[in-house]
């Protein structure tokens, strides 16, 4: 009867400890430092890029990823890895099986630059479902990149957009502000159903 009793106890007792490990894995908590950690800026692209070892562990975008038309500013330029790659930088699934990938890639920007992508992809059973663009950093007169904050089922995502460049009424350029123009566009998303539905 005693060993019963203990074992019972002991079970119960597991049990309870384990919770709130449980727990802690249905949270998500990403934001740009978790992929900003992980990049230099390379001068020949005039792009920040991924370190070269974790560019090794990169793998290639699958044809039903490829499929994909992500949400999210875009700045008209096509979505298309430079090598067909991306790296996985963080994983999550959710209590209803739903996952999600904090990813990275760079694409083709203007006069042989690139342009780093951070996005956000769900998946079922391996099926992507959808994607969003969470920031696209680059400077190409303009400078752009964002802020992005990813907990629970909210994406907030600030893009500045940062232009220190002065024009004349020709369009010709003449030198540098005083002070840049900085815009800044706010964007929420839910995550409901492994899709991103924008609240605001």
């Amino acid at each position: 009867m005693k060993k019963t009793f203990l074992l019972v106890f002991c079970i119960l007792f597991l049990s309870f400890c384990s919770f709130p490990h449980r727990i802690a894995d249905d949270f998500i908590s990403w934001t740009n430092n978790t992929v900003d950690t992980l990049l230099f800026f390379n001068d020949t692209v005039s792009s920040y890029q991924l370190k070269p070892k974790y560019q090794k562990m990169a793998i290639s975008f699958s044809s039903q990823e490829k499929a994909l038309q992500p949400k999210g500013e875009t700045y008209g330029y096509a979505m298309n890895s430079v090598n067909g790659q991306y790296y996985t930088v963080a994983t999550h699934k959710d209590k209803y099986g739903y996952d999600y990938k904090l990813i990275t890639y760079s694409i083709r920007g203007e006069n042989d630059t690139e342009i780093l992508v951070s996005q956000l992809n769900s998946y079922k059973k391996d099926m992507p479902i959808d994607g969003l663009v969470l920031e696209m950093n680059f400077t190409f007169e303009t400078k752009c990149f964002a802020r992005y904050v990813i907990n629970e089922s909210i994406i907030k995502i600030d893009r500045y957009e940062i232009n220190g460049i002065l024009y004349t009424e020709n369009g010709e350029i003449v030198g540098m502000k005083d002070t840049p123009d900085t815009i800044v566009h706010r964007s929420v998303y839910k995550m409901k159903d492994g899709r991103f539905v924008k609240a605001k």
